[in-house]
C-alpha cells in the first residue's frame, strides 16, 4: 500500500530532521494540504501517484546535490534519499500496473 511508503519515508525525514513534522512533510515534500497523510489513513486510501512522484522528484534532487558533497553525513543522506526515491516511483509503478494490468485492458 502506497501510504505505508510515505509514511516510511516520513519516518526517515523525521529520523534524519530533514523535517519536523507530519504536517510539513505532507506541505512541504508532497505539496499537499497538512493532513493529507491522516485523511489517507482514515479513509483507508493510497496514496496519489502525484504525491508519491512529487516526493520521489524533491529526494532525487536532494539526492542529487548531497551526492556532490564530500562529507560523509551528507553521502550517506544521498544513499538514503535515493533509496527512498526508489520506493516512491517503485509504489507509482505498482499502482500503474493495476490499473492497466487487466484482461480485459490487455486484449486478452
Amino acid at each position: 500500500m502506497s501510504i505505508m511508503v510515505l509514511e516510511a519515508v516520513c519516518g526517515e525525514l523525521l529520523a534524519c530532521e530533514a523535517v519536523a513534522s507530519h504536517r510539513e512533510f505532507c506541505e512541504s515534500w508532497l505539496a499537499k494540504d497538512a493532513s493529507y497523510l491522516r485523511v489517507l489513513r482514515f479513509h483507508q486510501n493510497n496514496a496519489s501517484a502525484d504525491a508519491l512522484t512529487t516526493c520521489a522528484s524533491k529526494l532525487g534532487y536532494y539526492a542529487y546535490h548531497f551526492g556532490k558533497s564530500k562529507k560523509p553525513k551528507c553521502l550517506d543522506w544521498a544513499v538514503r534519499f535515493e533509496r527512498l526515491q526508489g520506493m516512491c516511483m517503485a509504489a507509482v509503478e505498482q499502482q500503474a500496473r493495476a490499473k492497466w494490468m487487466t484482461p480485459n485492458r490487455m486484449g486478452l
